[in-house]
């Protein structure tokens, strides 16, 4: 990430137009031809090709010479690229800072608005083994026929930024989405880290009220199921505060399995609380609450 950002200072506005028309083209193949990347950039070309050697220079395209045609797609740090400098002209951010975190799917970093104000920027990495996964997730991809890697990683964002976005209009005390483009989700700064990485909590009977509370509050009110709730996707700080994350798993409450899926998240929280801590709870009475 931080070499996309340090390539952007180096690419002209035609360069970008490029990877755009190759980004075009990738939602109907894997690989884009010269001739489809001439007609969706609208260059003559001379401009195309000399333009594509800029940005294939720069390691940001994979090249195809396999073919009868020669092919181009672009790679992650090409896909980055164009997500910064999105959201860089819609002034949203205007540097990146350090790594914060680094999961499976996605990575975190600080970044900063032109006021010097920090935001957390969420990057979606989800590789080929991810991917076939996520091709079983018809809530997401729906009944597309062809999926690239990246455009998997864009739908996840989204659906992320939507659902982070419905729980901040319940006024809880959770960091509020900034914006997002492709696969970068920014959103407000939460300085603390996943609940799992504590080896204490002072009051933690509070926190596990706190969770069951929004958990509660987001199924009731913006009828959302987490699906894949546990300790590593909650995030909280010294303060309580708390970002539940990673919602790509997440089904509306009228989703058939809505209550199945809803009582393996509320066990989940429940295991890890009682085994740590020792807080007794009922499940029962926890699972009536949410639905009474």
């Amino acid at each position: 990430m931080s070499q996309a950002g340090k390539l952007l200072t180096r690419l002209e506005k035609e360069d970008l137009r490029i990877l755009m028309a190759i980004e075009i083209g990738m939602k109907k193949s894997e690989y884009v031809t010269i001739k489809d990347i001439k007609f969706y950039s609208r260059y003559p070309l001379p401009e195309t090709l000399y333009r594509l050697k800029n940005v294939h220079k720069l390691g940001l395209t994979i090249r195809n010479s396999e073919e009868r045609e020669v092919a181009y797609q672009i790679n992650s740090i090409g896909y980055d690229v164009l997500a910064l400098h999105t959201l860089v002209e819609k002034k949203i951010i205007s540097q990146l800072g350090p790594l914060l975190g680094k999961g499976k799917e996605s990575d975190v970093y600080s970044c900063i608005d032109d006021d010097d104000v920090i935001y957390a920027l969420k990057i979606y990495r989800m590789g080929r083994r991810s991917f076939k996964n996520v091709r079983k997730l018809r809530n997401i991809t729906g009944e597309r026929t062809h999926l690239s890697w990246l455009y998997i990683n864009r739908l996840a964002a989204k659906k992320e930024y939507n659902a982070l976005k419905e729980i901040y209009k319940l006024g809880l005390k959770t960091p509020k989405p900034i914006g997002y483009n492709r696969h970068i989700i920014v959103m407000e700064y939460l300085r603390g880290k996943e609940i799992v990485y504590y080896k204490d909590i002072e009051k933690p009977e509070e926190l596990f009220n706190e969770i069951l509370f929004q958990m509660r509050e987001i199924y009731k009110k913006s009828n959302l199921v987490h699906g894949d709730l546990g300790e590593f996707n909650i995030i909280s700080d010294e303060d309580g505060n708390i970002l539940i994350i990673d919602w790509l798993q997440s089904i509306p409450s009228d989703h058939p399995n809505a209550l199945k899926i809803l009582e393996r998240d509320i066990q989940n929280i429940c295991n890890y609380f009682h085994k740590k801590y020792r807080i007794e709870y009922n499940l029962k009475d926890i699972l009536d609450s949410f639905t009474e």
